[in-house]
């Protein structure tokens, strides 16, 4: 077991003094413990276990895997590198539970917003159906007819500076 606590250390990439510090144990305690003159306690494999998301399967007998692979933790881990609120936490883990056409249709959607185009951009370039333009179009004479009424009841001239079409469209409504 010392041995695979000293190999999960050298496998972390950190030293004695980190490894130490992040269980709350003095430097000389894992070295200890690595060289096999201390043996670690159960709260000492508890914690490396907690701390490093190790199998205590691992750490005690040297089988099965060495983490434990959990969505979680993954996340977890991810939040403390990138520094992340729940929020983000969140919508990761959401993510990672779409299949694939919903993820490709998520990141479809945040690469064009990343790269300065948003929908409405993409949807313009994009040929209309017969029944959008129409829809459009009657959005459009609702919207002028709203602007001539409310014009006209103010005495406002700014529909004198719009041309015939925009006054007929809205009359014929």
């Amino acid at each position: 077991m010392n041995e695979r606590i000293r190999e999960l250390r050298k496998m972390l990439g950190i030293s004695q003094s980190e490894f130490a510090e992040t269980l709350n144990l003095k430097q000389n305690s894992i070295s200890l413990i690595e060289v096999g003159k201390r043996n670690p306690s159960d709260r000492t494999i508890s914690d490396i276990c907690q701390k490093f998301n190790v199998s205590e399967e691992w750490i005690r007998n040297g089988t099965g895997d060495v983490f434990i692979k959990t969505p979680s933790s993954t996340i977890e881990k991810l939040r403390e590198e990138f520094h992340l609120d729940d929020f983000t936490c969140s919508f990761v883990y959401e993510y990672l539970k779409l299949d694939e056409k919903k993820r490709n249709a998520v990141q479809e959607f945040f690469y064009n917003v990343l790269n300065g185009m948003d929908v409405a951009d993409r949807h313009e370039s994009e040929p209309e159906s017969s029944e959008h333009k129409a829809a459009v179009e009657e959005a459009e004479a609702e919207y002028i007819k709203k602007i001539y009424n409310s014009a006209g009841n103010t005495g406002s001239t700014a529909l004198n500076s719009t041309g015939d079409d925009t006054k007929k469209a809205a009359a014929s409504e």
